[in-house]
């Protein structure tokens, strides 16, 4: 029902969509001036969508009012618009797949030895895929993330572990171990619990490095409850090589058992933080920093109730939104999955009973089951 009203008001108001004039009919004066003017250009209200009055005197037409069709043009737009971290570059593309964007990291190997000659490098994370329909504000969080993934990758890489028993180092937490391998032989991995009863904290330190650097212990506590606070500090680093961000990084973790391996997870735990924040505080989508913590949660929340539960003009515009995001919707619908893992998912929906929302492609309804287990066992009888 909902998508048969889609197309009928798709061609009942096909004048106003994509036709600048009657757009400017629909939000007349400075005002409706103003807030398509916000827009950009992969961007188009709805039909009859409202204009919304901020409590600054602006106006504006909310994103769940809009539709949307982005290009490589207009994610080229968006992506130019945001600055993050200064050896990470954004790009963006069209394959077969799709739409796409992919960050590129800058910077020295990270599996060179220090002293080797080591030039500069782009290496590139995974293509994130973009809907042509998704709003800019999801792009712009794709990229976000794309970043903080790239920016993690690195991270990881740089903290080693001295073995030893092979006297070799090597990179614990690096995202190119072999996990279906792990998986197979989890006995190689696991650490042994219990093994250690006293806080060696400065002998399970001693292997540990961030970018060739040492980890200090500077301050220990333990409290009531038996965990233990630690204050770590890196070493001075022996040459500028240093990661950005990471020069004078003061770290405190705590550990609620006392063993070398909570440590080290506790360590790098740390160092994921700590990226994950520079990120937060230096991406930027034309100069504003959605994700810092300078901005008011409270403020946000309030920008979020004015713009998401505004009195709609009527309910016809109400009527379009409701069949144009049915749409949407449809288009995010993914299929089942084949063999084992569309059989389990098959089994946990039909667990839940009745279900709202949209099921996925391949997925058989338990009505439509029976029905289809009553044709089957038909025929064979006729047979």
């Amino acid at each position: 029902m909902a998508q048969h009203l889609a197309w009928s008001f798709r061609l009942h108001f096909a004048k106003f969509t994509m036709d600048t004039s009657n757009i400017h009919k629909i939000y007349p004066g400075s005002e409706g001036t103003a807030a398509l003017g916000l827009l950009n250009a992969a961007e188009t209200p709805m039909p009859l969508a409202p204009c919304i009055p901020l409590v600054n005197g602006a106006h504006c037409i909310p994103q769940h009012y809009l539709q949307y069709e982005q290009t490589v043009e207009s994610l080229s737009a968006i992506l130019n618009d945001i600055e993050a971290m200064d050896d990470i570059l954004l790009f963006c593309g069209e394959d077969k797949g799709g739409l796409y964007l992919q960050a590129g990291s800058i910077g020295p190997d990270n599996y060179k030895r220090r002293g080797e000659s080591c030039n500069r490098r782009i290496v590139y994370g995974r293509r994130w895929r973009i809907d042509s329909y998704i709003p800019t504000s999801e792009v712009i969080q794709t990229a976000f993330l794309a970043i903080k993934k790239a920016c993690e990758h690195e991270v990881r890489e740089l903290l080693t572990l001295h073995d030893r028993d092979s006297g070799r180092t090597g990179t614990p937490f690096s995202t190119h171990q072999d996990l279906p391998l792990m998986a197979h032989f989890p006995q190689l991995v696991m650490r042994e619990r219990g093994s250690a009863k006293l806080a060696l904290l400065e002998t399970w330190l001693k292997g540990l490095r961030f970018d060739g650097r040492e980890i200090q212990l500077e301050d220990v506590a333990t409290r009531r409850n038996g965990n233990m606070i630690i204050d770590l500090v890196f070493a001075p680093a022996s040459s500028n090589r240093t990661r950005p961000g990471f020069e004078n990084l003061p770290m405190t973790v705590v550990l609620h058992e006392c063993s070398e391996a909570s440590l080290i997870h506790e360590v790098m735990s740390a160092l994921i933080r700590h990226s994950d924040r520079l990120v937060d505080e230096q991406f930027r989508y034309r100069g504003f920093a959605r994700f810092s913590q300078n901005l008011d949660p409270l403020r946000l929340t309030q920008l979020s109730i004015l713009t998401r539960t505004a009195g709609l003009p009527d309910e016809q515009f109400e009527m379009v939104r409701t069949a144009l995001n049915y749409e949407t919707d449809t288009r995010r619908v993914p299929s089942l999955g084949a063999g084992k893992l569309g059989h389990r998912n098959s089994q946990a929906l039909r667990r839940e009973g009745e279900l709202s929302g949209q099921m996925p492609t391949g997925f058989l309804q338990p009505d439509a089951l029976q029905v289809a287990t009553h044709r089957v066992s038909t025929n064979a009888m006729e047979v």
